[in-house]
């Protein structure tokens, strides 16, 4: 089912029947059907018994279409206040077709006496509203403003065989007004405006990526371009050393050189360094601009381009200056993994692995099975993997946006990782400190009695599998420096610990004693 949602004025019924014909679908237009069974129009069945019997009536069209045979649907402009509808919308594709409250005014104002919603006391709050709902039900967007009817059926015919072709999966971090997709497929870039946000009122992007990866910021930058955005680049520095204080303060000054706004957006493209920057930039910027992420490394793509967490670095520690901030869109294109390097790969597997061990012990299974597979690039398998890790992220995220609940279960392994990567000699990535903090937690809570060796053994088996290092060298005294400058300590640190797979408790204590225990156990 092809369900086709927007505005008043967004040409859904024109559109909806020319896309109909391009791929020889029946069309429905689930305001035509409303009217016939009600024997009026929609102002006399307005008039005869409000908007509620409207609705009503709505309501049972629009389930017994959505239920009928694979069609063209355009759904009435209000259908998606009902939550039922929107539930049922999920196993269809739907297509948003976008326009700016201007262009609606102008297409509808001949016809506004067969608008009752137009009679609104405050027609743009109807609008912004309603907006919402289109994004959260909407799979891709389509801007249909200066565009002729046939052209947008085109581009709506091409956008559902692409869906098809990449495999899309569309995951949404619930947040209200502030809610927003993850989109997880190979070859999104190529096709990124379908998945882009409305962006209204926006006039710039500034993007945010390395020189490395500016080739990859071109199919973003193009289809930002082709929404009318004036777009500008902005490379930093590759490495850890770009999330910092100087590197924000140069993209501050460029994007005031830029004459960028509050309504206009950054975008990142990179790993989590660049997002995390980018998100940070946005956050701070004019007291806060719009932000997409499009990270290009799996650890990135399951972890830290989701959930809105932005950071720099201090001399004495990892993201001690941040904020919370919540992307419009994040891209997740599996495609660009084929070109990372291997052992970067790994790291990100570190992430996933970490959420079978707090959330769904099936990840665990997915990647013990796979393990081949997703260092082979099988496109099919990363993005199981990454829509899977992003739906546990997302929902986690819902519940606990502030980090003041269960969202501190996803720092399973990492208040011993943060400490090991600002202690480690040589460098570590991210991941692989991860992995050694999450056996280093295991240790602890098997010294603490909490779990039992299978579960420390269960540890060592999948990062082992994953080629992830399981031990270590580490000192108390030396990352006890560390933990002194960590965000989350308070009078010593606590640990998020196991009591079983799938069952963390956060804010566990330890005596020094017991984590010198767990600390010996890591040695080879």
């Amino acid at each position: 089912m092809i369900v086709l949602v927007g505005f008043m004025g967004a040409g859904k019924t024109t559109a909806g029947a020319l896309l109909a014909e391009e791929l020889d679908l029946p069309f429905v237009d689930t305001d035509l059907v409303v009217q016939k069974r009600a024997g009026a129009t929609i102002p006399g069945i307005f008039s005869a018994g409000g908007e509620e019997a409207f609705r009503s009536l709505e309501r049972e069209v629009v389930a017994e279409v959505l239920a009928g045979p694979r069609s063209v649907v355009a759904l009435g402009g209000g259908a998606v206040t009902d939550r039922d509808t929107r539930a049922d919308l999920v196993d269809a594709l739907v297509i948003h077709l976008d326009t700016t409250y201007g262009t609606m005014l102008k297409r509808v104002d001949s016809k506004a006496g067969d608008r009752p919603m137009l009679e609104a006391e405050d027609p743009i709050d109807l609008f912004e509203d309603r907006h919402a709902l289109y994004q959260e039900v909407a799979d891709l967007v389509i801007q249909t403003d200066l565009k002729e009817p046939k052209h947008v059926a085109l581009e709506a015919a091409a956008a559902a065989s692409l869906f098809e072709d990449v495999h899309l999966t569309r995951v949404w971090t619930e947040l209200d007004r502030r809610s927003y997709a993850t989109y997880v497929g190979a070859g999104l870039m190529s096709t990124a405006d379908y998945f882009l946000p409305s962006l209204q009122d926006a006039e710039l992007a500034y993007v945010i990526t390395h020189p490395a990866l500016a080739q990859l910021a071109v199919p973003v930058a193009a289809a930002l371009e082709a929404r009318g955005l004036e777009v500008h680049l902005g490379a930093v520095p590759e490495g850890e050393s770009s999330k910092s204080m100087a590197a924000a303060s140069v993209l501050y000054d460029e994007l005031a050189k830029a004459g960028a706004h509050r309504h206009d957006v950054v975008v990142g493209v990179g790993g989590g360094v660049v997002t995390d920057l980018a998100g940070f930039v946005a956050s701070t910027y004019h007291r806060g601009m719009r932000v997409i992420h499009v990270p290009t490394t799996l650890l990135g793509q399951v972890d830290a381009a989701i959930g809105g967490k932005t950071g720099v670095n201090l001399e004495h520690g990892k993201n001690l200056v941040g904020t919370i901030h919540q992307p419009s869109v994040v891209l997740c294109d599996v495609g660009l993994l084929q070109s990372l390097p291997e052992a970067e790969l790994r790291a990100g597997l570190a992430e996933v692995i970490k959420y079978g061990f707090v959330a769904r012990p099936e990840m665990l299974d997915l990647v013990m099975g796979n393990v081949t597979a997703i260092l082979d690039r099988d496109e099919r398998v990363l993005s199981a993997v990454v829509a899977r890790s992003a739906a546990i992220k997302s929902a986690v995220v819902a519940q606990d946006e502030r980090d003041a609940g269960v969202r501190a279960h996803l720092n399973y392994g990492h208040t011993f990782a943060h400490a090991i990567e600002a202690t480690h000699p040589q460098g570590i990535r991210h991941g692989e400190a991860v992995a050694l903090g999450m056996m280093a937690a295991a240790h602890l809570a098997c010294a603490l009695g909490r779990v039992d060796e299978r579960v420390v053994d269960l540890h060592r088996r999948v990062l082992d599998a994953v080629g992830l290092p399981t031990t270590a060298e580490l000192e108390l005294k030396t990352l006890e420096k560390a933990w002194r400058h960590d965000k989350k300590y308070k009078g010593g640190m606590r640990f998020v610990l196991l009591e079983g797979l799938g069952e963390p408790e956060a804010g566990v204590r330890a005596s020094k004693a017991v984590i010198a225990t767990a600390l010996e156990r890591m040695r080879a």
